[in-house]
């Protein structure tokens, strides 16, 4: 598994004890993975869904989280945080939503 940021593992470290924490416990997740505009939408919807697997299966080896509680999905370049630069790396990005209790 390879994170680009190197603050990445650290947010992800925080992330994984903010989700054992007794008020999150019951939560379930959306991890979203995004892209930028580059390249074909097969490969950037692949390839935003690996990012998004990655992060989920981090949580898990690294911090127990139940995957049953972790929605993994993959939006390709259909969801720009920067749609007025749509190859910016700002695009580039996972994102983790609270979608209710399992």
């Amino acid at each position: 598994m390879l994170f680009r940021s190197p603050d990445a593992r650290i947010v992800l470290d925080n992330l994984g004890q903010a989700l054992n924490d007794p008020v999150l416990r019951g939560s379930r997740m959306r991890i979203a993975g995004h892209t930028d505009a580059k390249g074909s939408d097969s490969i950037n919807l692949a390839l935003s869904k690996q990012r998004a697997q990655s992060v989920a299966d981090y949580l898990a080896k690294q911090h127990g989280v139940d995957a049953k509680r972790l929605d993994v999905a993959g939006f390709g370049r259909t969801q720009l945080a920067d749609p007025a630069n749509p190859e910016s790396a700002i695009n580039r990005r996972v994102q983790v939503v609270n979608i209710g209790e399992r």
